[in-house]
């Protein structure tokens, strides 16, 4: 597996295990839930503009 492609497997799964967690917990939604969700947001954001840089750098 090449380093390049780690991000892209990371993304996808935190986009799944986002839609398990509402699917799973959605009669329990309180602070500790969203600030969750907020996280793996988060996460996801950096990883795409991880991704973006790699690529504008090896263009330059």
């Amino acid at each position: 597996m090449k380093k390049n492609n780690l991000p892209v497997i990371l993304i996808i799964i935190s986009t799944v295990l986002i839609i398990l967690n509402f699917m799973f917990t959605s009669d329990d939604m309180n602070l500790g839930f969203w600030l969750r969700i907020l996280g793996s947001v988060f996460l996801i954001i950096t990883m795409l503009l991880v991704i973006r840089n790699r690529k504008q750098q090896l263009h330059d």
